[in-house]
């Protein structure tokens, strides 16, 4: 099983790092493009032709389809603990933190407190961010399995 993980994870890397190399050139050839010595040049109009080409199968194949698959299924399991584990358990202990700061900050000379005070836009960040965390994770989740569809 770990040669497996270790492989999905090795082919997840190299995927991103071939998106990453196609989307700088993709920056580079625009930036190109301008130039107009460049822009009427016929072979580079051919390579930049061949460029997305090459970008649209790479994006297309069915081994990378394939392989995206593998790693949809990978990761949903992955998240699916992530979220039950760890991600709610942390929301937990963050809502008790809150509460323990909320109780401090009764009292007059601690609520008005600089640091208190930052302490309290630093936590809404934090729970605002970590409320965005548990709705990604929900989404991928629901979208690496969506609902069976009913047939007539």
């Amino acid at each position: 099983m770990f040669n497996r993980t270790e492989a999905v994870n090795n082919l997840l890397a190299l995927m991103r790092l071939q998106n990453s190399y196609i989307c700088e050139l993709n920056k580079l050839i625009y930036a190109a493009a301008a130039n107009m010595t460049l822009a009427n040049n016929p072979e580079f109009a051919k390579f930049v032709t061949r460029f997305f080409e090459f970008a649209h199968y790479h994006y297309n194949s069915e081994g990378y389809s394939q392989a995206a698959q593998l790693v949809q299924t990978y990761h949903y399991i992955l998240l699916e603990r992530l979220l039950d584990s760890q991600v709610l358990v942390a929301a937990e202990q963050m809502e008790l933190a809150i509460g323990h700061l909320e109780l401090a900050a009764q009292e007059i000379p601690v609520r008005f407190h600089p640091q208190i005070i930052l302490l309290n836009q630093g936590i809404l960040l934090m729970e605002e961010t970590q409320l965005k965390i548990i709705e990604s994770l929900e989404e991928l989740l629901e979208s690496s399995y969506p609902a069976p569809q009913l047939q007539n």
